[in-house]
């Protein structure tokens, strides 16, 4: 028996399956049809994770060019209180 080599095929497989099943049962009366389907259950944690990975870089860069930004200041002194000239 071959073993299936496409490393997607088994998520392929099961969201055909997943949408076959919704087809056959589709309820017209329900409230909230989208909440309860698997495909868009899964679709919301897709988006969610991108969301949150755009995120947790976003603040990263932030986070590594304040670092330079400071770690700039202090090279040339500009933290520093100056003294007054009168």
């Amino acid at each position: 028996m071959a073993l299936v080599r496409d490393p997607y095929f088994w998520k392929r497989f099961s969201t055909a399956v997943h949408l076959d099943e919704e087809s056959k049962a589709a309820e017209p009366n329900t409230l909230k049809p989208d909440r309860t389907s698997w495909l868009s259950r899964q679709r919301q944690k897709s988006e969610r994770s991108i969301l949150y990975g755009f995120i947790i870089f976003f603040i990263v860069v932030f986070m590594v060019v304040a670092g330079v930004v400071i770690w700039w200041l202090a090279k040339n002194n500009w933290l520093r209180p100056r003294p007054a000239t009168a």
